[in-house]
């Protein structure tokens, strides 16, 4: 089986073919995965929070909160930190 597979390999190559791998899913952004937790920008303070609650205690951060589907709107506190949805980063940014 194997040298069935080099051959026909061979043959698609002296075809001018080539396979091609399915295209690789590209991941939700960010604020739209639920589990995940968005990078800090390079240059922001806050950025170095990866945990919710670490952001929380830093006075000058506020949270990035969860922007996918859910079956009911995400509320937020006066600093952007999830009541009923996920927050999924830190930032200096003050939310709008």
């Amino acid at each position: 089986m194997q040298k069935s597979l080099v051959l026909a390999a061979i043959a698609m190559l002296l075809a001018g073919q080539t396979w091609t791998a399915a295209p690789a899913q590209a991941a939700p952004p960010c604020q739209m995965d639920p589990s995940g937790w968005c990078p800090g920008e390079k240059d922001d303070p806050c950025g170095r929070n990866h945990f919710v609650w670490s952001c929380k205690l830093d006075t000058a951060c506020y949270g990035v909160p969860y922007t996918g589907e859910s079956a009911v709107a995400c509320k937020l506190d006066e600093r952007g930190f999830g009541l009923n949805c996920p927050t999924v980063g830190c930032t200096s940014r003050q939310p709008k």
